[in-house]
């Protein structure tokens, strides 16, 4: 047998105005726990937002924040500020200009080359 399509009857339309109906007049009505209380936090934090904010600002101020990160993997060694050596691969791949005045301050004695 085939099926046949089902065309919707004049009663359809009305039957789901009905229903819209009744969302509206539930929303204007009595809300449920779970809504009355959504509804409570939303006004209430619209109320006091400005309030919230400024005891937001005052707290970072007055207050450090956690260092990110724990264990090994956080550990950052500190670098040496100034490099004491050249060597030969420092020498051949700088421009000619730096070359010059790292050859300045290995002669100087500033900085030691190592080969």
């Amino acid at each position: 047998m085939a099926r046949t399509k089902e065309v919707p009857s004049a009663n359809a339309s009305a039957r789901t105005a009905k229903t819209t109906e009744d969302k509206t007049a539930k929303k204007k009505g009595k809300l449920s726990t779970a809504e009355a209380r959504r509804e409570y936090q939303r006004r209430y934090y619209q109320m006091h937002k400005e309030k919230a904010k400024e005891y937001q600002r005052q707290y970072n101020l007055t207050h450090k924040k956690k260092a990110r990160g724990r264990g090994k993997s956080s550990f950052t060694a500190p670098r040496e500020v100034v490099r004491t050596t050249f060597n030969t691969g420092d020498l051949m791949h700088a421009p000619v200009e730096k070359t010059l005045k790292m050859l300045e301050k290995i002669i100087s004695g500033e900085r030691l080359f190592t080969m």
